[in-house]
């Protein structure tokens, strides 16, 4: 593997490790890329912000939204102080305070971390579970295959499968002749494959339920729609989540078939961003009681942050509760509130070429490109993004969906007969 791919699938394998208890003792033999996965999802997070003046606040931040541990975050900042993405380290009783960051663009984060996981000497098994998260994002492999195709020690297989398959990193769906092993990642890196798929080799049924998704990023899924739950619940369709005050989990589900692939593989940081907001907007739209708000009116509020001459929306007393969700995606701060003497806080866009990307990804997801006139005010905005709830990103809603109908595998029979036809030769 090249040391970019080798960056890159530490930090997924990061992203399923996030289903697992981290105290749990089966996570010692991957520690290492653990580790490189959490420096590559901190370096996202900073990227294009230059200084971190409190450093303690991106800690609670980091160990809330990206599963960095409290006690693992000095080591990671120290990781990316190593490879030259940190820089002027500062500490006070022990502690990181302060530091500035030069992130560089994504192919030489991740050919540069791939390169100190290299440095670090995974072992056997780290290096073998991101060999079959590699392989398995390309397409699905019999199980039976695996071991020869991807050239991994036959011997190893169970146990990693065992790991993969609790973390969510590794899929298993029963056909006739056999099982079949894929990665969520060949469903979150080409949606547009997984669209053709299902609309060309998939029962009517589900090809409506995908066309549905194709009429309206971000849709909302809800017991009703078994088919949706069962392909977010495989990792075959993204679906950011939102846990809604009545603490149930809501997904909304995403088929963002048009991206640039960059987007879908190597820069994943923006689009779970894009996708964090979207939700967002979403569920402002759909679960606001009597203050739903039209689309757009969502568009507007994202025209609102993009607007070089403000970027920032009228403090109010429940911004800090209501913006808690975008502010921990990264997307905005809480300044002093404007007026003199005034004690609430102003949300503020943080303006870095990421975040700038991932509210044009989110504008143009519930959009199409259709341009809207602005039309919201400040208290309509207010309302879009009044959640304050904690955030899934995709794998972590897979992970935690239950389907409630059950959903026969049947269904995907063709499905997968047609993506063992395709990606790497085999």
């Amino acid at each position: 593997m090249e040391e970019f791919d080798e960056g890159l699938r530490c930090q997924d394998v990061h992203a399923g490790l996030r289903n697992v208890d981290p105290n749990s003792g089966s996570l010692t033999p991957l520690a290492d890329t653990q580790l490189i996965g959490m420096a590559a999802s901190l370096a996202a997070l900073v990227r294009g912000q230059e200084v971190i003046d409190n450093a303690q606040a991106l800690r609670a931040v980091a160990a809330e939204q990206l599963d960095v541990s409290v006690f693992a975050f000095d080591q990671v900042v120290l990781a990316l102080e190593d490879v030259g993405f940190v820089e002027g380290v500062q500490r006070s009783g022990g502690k990181i305070t302060r530091f500035t960051e030069s992130v560089p663009y994504y192919d030489d984060l991740y050919a540069k971390l791939g390169q100190a996981w290299r440095d670090r000497e995974p072992s056997e098994t780290e290096e073998q579970m991101v060999l079959l998260v590699d392989y398995l994002a390309d397409g699905p492999v019999p199980e039976e295959e695996a071991a020869s195709k991807v050239g991994l020690d036959s011997a190893r297989l169970p146990s990693l499968l065992e790991v993969g398959e609790r973390s969510g990193l590794v899929k298993r769906i029963q056909v006739p002749d056999g099982d079949v092993l894929y990665s969520p990642f060949f469903g979150f890196e080409n949606p547009q494959v997984i669209a053709e798929l299902v609309r060309d080799h998939g029962a009517d049924e589900l090809a409506q339920a995908f066309a549905a998704v194709r009429g309206e990023q971000g849709l909302p899924v809800g017991d009703h729609q078994p088919l949706l739950q069962d392909a977010i619940s495989r990792g075959l369709l993204l679906a950011p989540a939102v846990e809604l005050p009545n603490h149930t989990l809501q997904p909304f589900a995403a088929l963002p078939y048009s991206l640039d692939q960059e987007l879908l593989r190597s820069r994943k940081p923006v689009l779970e961003k894009a996708l964090a907001l979207l939700a967002c907007l979403r569920c402002g739209q759909h679960f606001g009681g009597a203050t739903n708000l039209p689309p757009d009116a969502l568009v507007d509020v994202i025209n609102k942050l993009l607007d070089p001459n403000r970027g920032f929306l009228n403090p109010h007393d429940s911004h800090e509760r209501q913006y808690r969700l975008v502010h921990r995606a990264g997307l905005i701060r809480f300044d002093p509130d404007l007026k003199p003497g005034g004690n609430w806080v102003t949300p503020r866009f943080i303006d870095t070429p990421d975040n700038r990307e991932a509210l044009r990804i989110a504008r143009d997801l519930i959009t199409f490109g259709e341009q809207l006139d602005g039309r919201v005010g400040d208290e309509q905005a207010r309302q879009a993004l009044a959640l304050g709830q904690p955030f899934m990103a995709p794998m972590q809603t897979m992970h935690r969906t239950r389907i409630k109908a059950p959903v026969s595998p049947k269904q995907w029979q063709s499905v997968v007969d047609a993506a063992l036809g395709r990606g790497r030769a085999r």
